[in-house]
């Protein structure tokens, strides 16, 4: 009936169930304090935020201790507790009060902010770096590709002057070529010339050929050809001869 009607340990059970979790909770959150980067962990950051919000609670718990042990002092005759009852609960409640000064100490201390303030710091510092770094990737990037199309543009510049000058030493080889081609042409039409002289001359002295060979067929009385040309060369190996002998 006591411990029905007495609301004293219902609180007691239940902030004894939160020191119990919350000392647990103490060693694994004072073990990522220690061994990580608290700016970059995301384990921490929860840690912290879950110790921070059980302490909080367990502080209201303690306050509903308080309350209760208030209440039982105001009403002995209705609970009916003793003094050494009363004493137990008093120590419960300042032994439960002082270790939850001695986590919140702990964890909202001078060394925590400090350990806190000094990775956010780091943090910052460190993607202040990572900023810069990147700003100076991109301008150096910038600048080799400023660089890469400098020298895109000068090649094609000297591509384009080299192009010009192959197209006009081209236009110049191009008249020069027909330059020749039109000597060749007065030439063609010079050696055109001559031949058509030279066929008229083969013609004439042709003429004039068959006239002496008709002559000499009349004189020695036969057409044949073969006759006239033995006769002839005869007559020309005669006159070699009698040169030689006039000569020598």
């Amino acid at each position: 009936m006591l411990s029905a009607s007495d609301p004293y340990y219902v609180a007691k059970e239940e902030v004894a169930k939160a020191m119990e979790k919350l000392q647990g909770l103490h060693q694994d959150w004072k073990r990522s304090l220690q061994a990580e980067d608290t700016a970059r962990s995301h384990r921490f950051q929860q840690l912290h935020e879950e110790i921070t919000g059980e302490l909080e609670q367990l502080g209201l718990d303690l306050d509903d201790i308080h309350a209760t042990i208030s209440m039982v002092e105001g009403n002995r005759s209705k609970f009916q507790v003793s003094d050494g009852e009363l004493a137990s609960r008093k120590r419960f409640a300042n032994d439960c009060h002082k270790t939850l000064e001695e986590l919140q100490k702990d964890v909202r201390g001078p060394q925590t902010r400090m350990k806190l303030e000094n990775d956010k710091k780091a943090l910052l510092s460190s993607a202040a770096s990572s900023a810069r770094s990147r700003e100076e990737r991109q301008r150096s990037a910038m600048q080799e590709n400023q660089a890469f199309l400098d020298r895109q543009r000068q090649q094609q510049m000297q591509m384009t002057a080299q192009q010009d000058e192959d197209l006009e030493m081209l236009s110049l080889s191009a008249q020069r070529l027909g330059n020749t081609a039109q000597i060749i042409n007065v030439e063609l039409k010079e050696q055109q010339k001559l031949l058509q002289d030279l066929d008229e001359d083969i013609d004439k002295e042709a003429e004039k050929l068959n006239f002496v060979m008709k002559r000499i067929g009349k004189l020695l009385k036969t057409s044949d050809s073969k006759q006239l040309c033995l006769i002839i060369g005869l007559t020309c190996l005669v006159a070699f001869l009698l040169f030689l002998v006039i000569n020598t």
